[in-house]
């Protein structure tokens, strides 16, 4: 992982590194452990997936929302869930009395931004725009708006991932999408406004029984 050890505080590091090493022990011990996250492919936790299940040999299952994620888990349809603490409800996931938080590590997500059709004229005269967006990343769009659509009205529509963002434009169901990288490409939009992906933390959660560590004090 990404994550300098020696840089953090004593109990955090061995903290940081037991619940690793335990882990991926289990993995080896089982290889094709299921990981659940949200999908479809290009959303960034997609990608942290398949970058976990390169390393440690997982199977990787996507699902449309977080919630579906947090039922398949819970029905022990999957093994584990790989949630980003960006998500607004990651506390679900930590309050659920039969998961436990097993690990997290940081890692960066693509570009994201402002995406268009690929056609000019999207988003044009002085109305309100439509934007698809997660609410999750809403915040993006003001923070990298062009001045040309600064003072506009938005009209929100609501997405279930960076993708399904992508898709909803690309399908005239909005003007702009907040979408990354892999959404841009794959449904052939175009940026309007760009800002780099952010390093955040990534939980993986697991079922209550299994073995937990200590917490150092």
């Amino acid at each position: 992982m990404s994550a300098d050890t020696a840089a953090l505080p004593g109990p955090l590091a061995e903290e940081y590194t037991a619940r690793w090493s335990d882990l991926t022990g289990r993995w080896a011990e089982q290889p094709g452990t299921t990981l659940g996250t949200l999908g479809p492919d290009g959303t960034s936790s997609q990608l942290a997936a398949r970058f976990l299940a390169q390393q440690h040999g997982l199977s990787v299952e996507l699902f449309d929302t977080f919630d579906e994620v947090l039922a398949q888990l819970v029905d022990r349809k999957v093994d584990f869930a790989l949630v980003p603490s960006a998500y607004q409800g990651l506390t679900r996931f930590h309050w659920h009395r039969d998961l436990r938080l097993q690990a997290f590590f940081p890692q960066a997500t693509p570009e994201y931004g402002i995406a268009a059709p690929a056609a000019p004229g999207a988003a044009t005269g002085d109305g309100p725009v439509t934007v698809a967006a997660m609410w999750e990343v809403r915040r993006i769009y003001a923070e990298v708006v062009p001045a040309a659509l600064r003072d506009r009205e938005v009209r929100w529509v609501d997405a279930a991932s960076t993708q399904h963002a992508a898709e909803i434009v690309a399908a005239g169901g909005a003007e702009l999408a907040v979408t990354n990288a892999p959404g841009v490409r794959l449904h052939g939009l175009r940026w309007v406004a760009t800002r780099p992906g952010a390093e955040i933390l990534w939980t993986l959660f697991g079922h209550a029984e299994v073995a937990e560590l200590p917490i150092p004090a």
